[in-house]
């Protein structure tokens, strides 16, 4: 018996030390620089190709352009308690091109009258600790169409979700964007496109407790309880053709965080990708407002 009770508690002891080596490990790569993703396609042959996008770091979030949808792939950015506790900027509502873009990014007037928002992937709200912060989040390249309903409804809940876990995790590495495997049209002189869905991922970066949950939502009036359109990295990865943190992918830590389901505490609390709608969204949507 006394054996017994040895090896339980050597079993276990070597249980706790490799499982915090494993968590300290994970911790070290999950930065925001890390994080940023590389990008392949698909060519007209069946081959998966490597394209690289322009990126651009403007301080505050750093993002991918995709010259040929004139609008950012990806943009990604670290949000913490002490930011979203923080409001010391009043919104500007000032639409600018970016000019850090080398072939210059979409303009406001692409969307003027076209039906569709000027629609924040770095939400503006994330960004009122500084007004310098919140002022750069309206430039054109961090901007995409989306339908308006979409927009002010369960895009925007997203958005205040994610500053409400960003409180109650400390810190996490937001990353999000248009998913442009097909569009549904463009828009503008500089033929914006207006793409279908929409997706984002949240990482829990603070220590030991980290985890990751991803969303694809479609680019429509949206009405289901918002774990409905939650899904795993590595689903978002293959819609996106984007591979995010590329240097670690033969590391078993990020491969579980890619796919571990984020706790919501409740059962049976994330959806299987397949349940997922992929209808197309309606274009019918009212004249374009300034989004969110």
């Amino acid at each position: 018996m006394k054996g017994s009770k040895f090896i339980f508690f050597i079993t276990l002891g070597f249980v706790l030390i490799s499982g915090n080596v494993f968590a300290q490990e994970l911790g070290r790569i999950l930065s925001l620089d890390n994080a940023i993703p590389t990008y392949h396609y698909i060519n007209n042959k069946g081959k998966k190709k490597k394209k690289k996008l322009e990126f651009v770091d403007h301080t505050y979030y750093k993002l991918g352009y995709y010259d040929e949808h004139k609008q950012s792939l990806w943009v990604a950015y670290l949000l913490t308690k002490e930011i979203v506790n923080q409001n010391n900027s009043v919104r500007s509502n000032r639409f600018r091109i970016d000019r850090k873009i080398s072939t210059l990014s979409a303009t406001s007037s692409d969307y003027t009258k076209s039906g569709y928002d000027r629609g924040h992937i770095c939400p503006s709200a994330d960004m009122s600790f500084s007004q310098d912060a919140q002022d750069i989040t309206f430039l054109m390249s961090n901007i995409s169409p989306q339908v308006h309903s979409f927009n002010a409804g369960k895009w925007k809940q997203l958005e205040e979700k994610v500053r409400y876990w960003a409180k109650e995790n400390d810190s996490i590495i937001v990353i999000a964007g248009p998913i442009l495997d097909s569009i549904i049209g463009k828009i503008g002189k500089n033929n914006v496109s207006i793409p279908y869905s929409f997706y984002k991922i949240i990482i829990d970066i603070s220590y030991p407790d980290f985890k990751a949950i991803g969303f694809i939502m479609r680019n429509e009036k949206l009405s289901e309880d918002l774990i409905y359109y939650s899904v795993s990295i590595r689903e978002i990865e293959r819609r996106t053709g984007l591979d995010f943190f590329p240097k670690f992918n033969d590391n078993c830590a990020v491969q579980e965080l890619e796919t571990k389901s984020w706790d919501w505490g409740l059962k049976n609390s994330i959806k299987k990708t397949e349940t997922i709608k992929t209808n197309k969204p309606k274009t019918n949507a009212k004249k374009a407002k300034k989004g969110n």
